[in-house]
């Protein structure tokens, strides 16, 4: 009998102390932040790819995110994905985070040589997207390649 009882007290204070987020919570605009930036995600060069389904260059408009000091083009990118219900996977952690896929386009999608890079202000970082921090004001285009860059505007010159 006292397990009876002990069962359900036991749930009810396992399930009183778990964070449950609904669909429209996660979703839910995160406009915290002192500073802000403008950030766009384009696939032109998927749209144009032999081949390829896509029809819809444009995935996000450029928007202003908000975002605080030490953010970084990552954390803008994840909060523009979340408010605009935007799919997208990375892997890594820290400095080392790489975009695999956006909008269900991924890496190796139009060819060995394809997949998402980032420019901040009309220039392409030769760092993660995780070890670029914003300034305010800054412009983030992120966009999708299918030659390593160069059909971006992009020339990867290399050591």
């Amino acid at each position: 009998m006292k397990r009876l009882i002990f069962l359900p007290l036991f749930l009810a204070v396992i399930i009183s102390g778990c964070s449950v987020k609904t669909a429209e919570d996660y979703y839910k605009k995160d406009n915290s932040g002192e500073y802000t930036a403008a950030v766009s995600i384009n696939c032109k060069t998927a749209v144009k790819y032999k081949g390829s389904k896509r029809r819809k260059a444009e995935i996000l408009n450029s928007c202003r995110v908000k975002f605080n000091k030490d953010d970084t083009v990552f954390t803008a990118l994840k909060k523009v994905c979340k408010n605009n219900k935007i799919q997208f996977e990375y892997k890594g952690s820290g400095d080392s985070v790489y975009i695999e896929g956006i909008d269900y386009l991924y890496e190796f999608d139009c060819g060995d040589l394809s997949g998402w890079e980032y420019s901040v202000n009309g220039k392409f970082p030769s760092v993660g997207c995780n070890a670029y921090k914003l300034k305010d004001g800054d412009i983030v285009k992120w966009q999708y390649t299918c030659d390593l860059g160069a059909d971006i505007g992009n020339r990867y010159k290399g050591s």
